[in-house]
């Protein structure tokens, strides 16, 4: 399909979402969908969103019949507790050939579009390293981060493939991943041991290349996780924990994971579908994973303190 006919939406304008957004925005420009139910939609058109001191006012939808044709692709961009309650936005907008890319951390949004979309193309993906910054309606960013895809349900390379395409040509900084499946997996390893282990400690990227303790526990924790990945057939290797312990110590700049800075604003964290997972995975097994298990009932414990027990 060629640009001028490809039209794609995008649904969750956050740290992930917004770059993506504006990117694929100057590109497609009419051909570019920002999803949004009626409430939601009435919000965004009111605040007048500024993205890198530029107005961004794409296209706002809410249904199917407000578009000329149905979208291409669209891109998930919410959080994976948002998504069971966002169904029926998703119901309102996919149509038959939609290809679906959510960019969740973890496995659960892939599983939950593939359970309620079967018959739609869902791709795997994740998005890694973006630096977005958002006060109410004003947003900057000056790393988009890297997006990661490759083929996955039905074999479906092909059309795996035109997406990827599509991204690139955009402007979307996008690798192409011969075993998506694993490279999720190793992103989801991330998130367990250093997103959980930042947010409880407080400490941002910098502090990974002075400390050798918090090494040591991403280090178990991801040697629990690594474990239960092989059970589940996906091939994780010592190396992946060596390089996710690298891009730690590696990275420039004092950035906070998305956790530490959920914890920090006393928000909802994503620790039922990160280490909450992995665990549920683990005790199918019959796997121990005490380490990780600590961890979750950490970030538990912190969140019941602000959302209350009955809320979090």
């Amino acid at each position: 399909m060629d640009n001028e006919n490809y039209k794609i939406g995008l649904i969750g304008l956050g740290v992930i979402g917004a770059p993506i957004a504006n990117i694929l925005y100057k590109y497609y420009t009419d051909n570019f969908y920002l999803i949004a139910n009626d409430e939601r939609k009435e919000k965004l058109q009111r605040k007048k969103i500024v993205i890198n001191n530029k107005c961004f006012s794409p296209n706002i939808v809410s249904l199917r019949e407000e578009l000329v044709c149905d979208l291409d692709l669209l891109i998930v961009c919410i959080k994976n507790y948002s998504l069971k309650e966002s169904l029926q936005d998703f119901k309102n907008i996919v149509g038959k050939k939609t290809v679906i890319l959510p960019l969740q951390n973890g496995i659960y949004s892939y599983d939950f579009f593939c359970e309620n979309f079967k018959d739609n193309v869902v791709l795997r993906g994740y998005v890694q390293g973006p630096n977005t910054q958002i006060h109410g309606s004003n947003i900057s960013y000056t790393n988009t981060g890297v997006m990661h895809i490759g083929k996955t349900q039905h074999d479906m390379k092909d059309i795996a493939k035109s997406c990827f395409y599509m991204l690139e040509n955009a402007g979307i900084n996008i690798i192409w991943e011969d075993n998506i499946k694993k490279m999720v997996w190793k992103k989801w390893m991330l998130n367990v041991a250093g997103n959980s282990i930042t947010a409880l400690t407080l400490a941002d990227y910098s502090f990974f290349k002075i400390s050798s303790e918090i090494q040591e526990l991403c280090n178990q924790a991801m040697r629990e996780f690594l474990l239960v990945a092989q059970y589940e057939n996906v091939d994780l290797i010592k190396k992946d924990i060596d390089d996710v312990i690298n891009y730690y110590v590696s990275y420039k700049g004092s950035k906070k994971t998305s956790m530490l800075e959920d914890i920090i604003n006393n928000r909802r964290t994503e620790n039922e579908y990160l280490a909450g997972d992995l665990i549920k995975l683990a005790e199918k097994h019959g796997i121990p994973t005490p380490m990780i298990r600590t961890l979750y009932l950490l970030i538990k414990i912190r969140e019941q303190q602000y959302l209350g027990v009955n809320n979090e």
